[in-house]
């Protein structure tokens, strides 16, 4: 086995721990490159699990955006 290439990256990662009218509390985290664009994003209950609700993550990804 040999490396082909590797390439190395800033990133930034920003933790929102969100208190949601019906879901109660949520973390929402985002990993940003050095020029501010967005990489990733993932959305967790309090307990850490996934959520993989399209509406949920849309509204708090807006909520988000709108407040940072």
């Amino acid at each position: 086995m040999e490396i082909l290439n590797q390439t190395s990256q800033q990133v930034t990662e920003n933790v929102f721990i969100l208190q949601h009218p019906t879901e109660g509390v949520l973390i929402y985290k985002e990993w940003l490159n050095d020029s501010g664009k967005l990489i990733d994003c993932e959305l967790r209950s309090k307990s850490g699990y996934s959520i993989d609700d399209a509406a949920l993550f849309d509204e708090v990804c807006e909520f988000v955006d709108n407040v940072s």
